[in-house]
């Protein structure tokens, strides 16, 4: 780029500017896809096996409360994050473990939330409707994914010296867990008679994919 500067033409380098726009993200190799995704499974299914033995029953008949819940999540995160801290290069350690706090309690935090507005609602028998249910549902996931991301932001950077971890789409999807936990939990006929528990081990398994990705 040329400038005229008091009559005399200077030349500006703008390679430094040109590199600093252009970002380009790091392929990961397959190899280490396929660890972190075998990391986050096994994290998912082994407490799942504990769960059936204690439970007396098969791997696809497990009951779910909000324990085995919250228990089956941070299992299934914390397998994908250490694969991807183990695996992975160094530098890249402290985001997979911030992304795994992020992750944990974004699986947690509106499940818990829902939890207790469910537990209101069987104690006051003027809140024990559908109504009321379909509403503490829509809040507590909205509110819940909130205050999971303020709460791991503070945890993660307790002294804000980086950007904070925004919600993205994807943390809007993985929340289907929590949705599907609310059911769950409430007893709602059509999740029983779907039986979409069995749907939960797989989004605890891609939320420990993701964590332990992330870099």
């Amino acid at each position: 780029m040329l400038s005229s500067v008091s009559g005399s033409r200077v030349e500006y380098d703008i390679r430094a500017y040109r590199n600093h726009r252009k970002i380009i993200p790091e392929k990961s190799e397959a190899s280490l896809k396929f660890k972190i995704a075998a990391g986050s499974v096994a994290g998912t299914i082994l407490p799942m096996i504990f769960l059936a033995k204690r439970q007396n029953t098969k791997l696809y008949n497990i009951k779910y409360g909000l324990k085995e819940l919250i228990y089956l999540s941070t299992c299934g995160i914390a397998g994908g994050t250490a694969a991807g801290v183990i695996f992975d290069k160094k530098e890249h350690r402290k985001q997979k473990i911030n992304e795994g706090v992020f992750q944990f309690m974004n699986a947690t935090v509106p499940t818990v939330l829902c939890g207790g507005l469910f537990h209101l609602s069987k104690k006051f028998p003027l809140f024990n409707n559908n109504l009321f249910k379909i509403g503490s549902t829509i809040v507590g996931l909205f509110a819940g994914m909130h205050i999971a991301a303020a709460l791991s932001n503070k945890i993660n950077d307790p002294y804000d010296k980086v950007p904070d971890r925004k919600l993205t789409i994807l943390d809007s999807l993985a929340n289907v867990d929590d949705a599907l936990g609310v059911l769950i939990l409430a007893k709602v006929p059509i999740a029983e008679k779907l039986h979409i528990e069995k749907v939960l081990p797989v989004i605890f398994s891609w939320c420990g994919y993701r964590a332990g990705m992330s870099n």
